[in-house]
């Protein structure tokens, strides 16, 4: 019988985990009813959303193979948050919006990130702030 080294080193891969939240059931299906009293007014074209996503370009991986489970390393601070808005129906979407910590990056040497493209902001934490998302 051949065993191969995770099983011959009792290697395995575990998920390390970070902070735990739960929500309760009861509370999310109260609040959906009351959502939908609140948009049904509305058409679907004119009910928008928008949702903020964080990219952590140096954290570490949040998996690995180990001899026990262990805990999480902390992760780097470092940042990049996109912003994503569109109506209820998909027929209009807003381009990206890029919240960076930086006014000009580094990645952008000769030409700003408006001129390569990116509808870019920049704060000291790279957070949506009601400033940039009036703007």
């Amino acid at each position: 019988m051949k065993f191969n080294r995770k099983d011959r080193y009792k290697i395995k891969e575990f998920r390390r985990h970070g902070e735990a939240a739960s929500v309760e059931p009861m509370l999310v299906e109260t609040e959906r009813r009351r959502m939908r009293e609140v948009l049904a007014p509305f058409a679907l074209k004119d009910r928008w959303n928008f949702d903020e996503s964080s990219f952590f370009a140096f954290a570490p991986p949040d998996r690995g193979l180990a001899f026990r489970q262990m805990s999480g390393k902390k992760r780097s601070k470092f940042r990049i948050s996109i912003g994503f808005a569109c109506n209820a129906d998909g027929s209009e979407k807003m381009p990206l919006i890029f919240i960076g910590r930086y006014k000009w990056p580094r990645c952008f040497v000769e030409m700003s990130p408006t001129d390569e493209g990116f509808y870019y902001r920049n704060n000291k934490t790279a957070w949506m702030t009601s400033g940039i998302f009036e703007e």
